[in-house]
């Protein structure tokens, strides 16, 4: 079933995660072991992401291939145009459809670590909208492209922005699936701003449920994304109790996603960061909202 198939049958929240690829033997088998909890919450499909420069790429197709086969989960795969020619492109689609994994989440990809700026590598891409474009011509694939509800933290600005979330729509994207933030406003806004473009394909909130203070602020600054000051000041009353942090980021993420739901987003994407025992509290406290 590929993205825009879930959204037309839904007959209540979307619910999907994303999971990470270890970088080393361990981290995979902890994953492996937390996998049937994911599993089990009954998410709608879950993605996989890969490193800088698809350096766990092989991996990536791996955890997403297994999830597919093995629990019979839908899966879709992030793919960059980091590091990659079309041809490169064009053998990891062919990988993916052997795996049998029709959802593509196409992303531009971040600057190597030390580079100011993206440049293209030699015979790829530029932009997501020439990805999405070429994978959309296969026609074995749903495509979801990334939006940001406080702005790229490259764009020059909210409009410039949208511009070019637009055109990675026009060029196929089937859903649009935002990167994290943490105040409910900011989404609505974006959304409000998105239509009055004229772009109606479904737009799913991303929510990070916070794990550690000290993590969360790393992550924040890297994207551009906000922590509102009353989290804040109860994360810095936590200190370093790692569970009142957790218990905080539980509470926070299912009070905004029961808003989100209520308002009339069409599901939720949650970043889990390979853990459980979170989400498991999440989605017990969700399941009954918004259908």
């Amino acid at each position: 079933m590929r993205f825009s198939e879930f959204f037309a049958a839904r007959k209540g929240p979307v619910v999907s995660f994303e999971v990470f690829p270890p970088k080393n033997e361990k981290g995979m088998a902890d994953l492996l072991e937390v996998l049937p909890r994911l599993v089990a919450l009954k998410p709608s499909y879950m993605t996989v992401t890969y490193g800088a420069m698809g350096s766990t790429q092989a991996r990536t197709i791996e955890i997403a291939t297994l999830l597919r086969r093995t629990y019979r989960l839908e899966t879709a795969s992030h793919l960059t145009c980091v590091g990659a020619s079309r041809e490169e492109i064009d053998k990891i689609l062919e990988r993916l459809t052997a795996g049998g994994i029709e959802n593509i989440v196409a992303l531009r990809g971040d600057p190597p670590r030390g580079e100011a700026s993206f440049v293209p590598p030699p015979g790829g891409f530029s932009h997501a909208n020439e990805l999405v474009s070429h994978i959309k011509k296969t026609r074995r694939f749903g495509v979801a492209v990334a939006g940001y509800p406080e702005k790229h933290i490259e764009a020059p600005d909210p409009k410039t922005d949208l511009e070019h979330l637009k055109r990675k729509v026009e060029a196929g994207g089937d859903i649009i699936i935002t990167q994290l933030f943490y105040q409910n406003a900011d989404f609505f806004a974006f959304e409000r701003r998105l239509r009055d473009l004229g772009v109606r394909v479904p737009l799913v909130p991303g929510l990070l449920p916070i794990q550690s203070f000290a993590q969360i602020k790393r992550i924040t600054s890297m994207c551009g994304a906000k922590i509102p000051d009353a989290l804040a000041s109860e994360l810095e009353g936590a200190g370093e109790d790692d569970a009142k942090v957790q218990d905080i980021g539980v509470r926070w993420a299912v009070a905004q996603a029961r808003e989100l739901l209520d308002h009339g987003a069409p599901g939720i994407h949650f970043y889990v960061l390979n853990r459980a025992s979170h989400m498991e509290k999440i989605m017990g406290a969700i399941e009954t909202v918004g259908g």
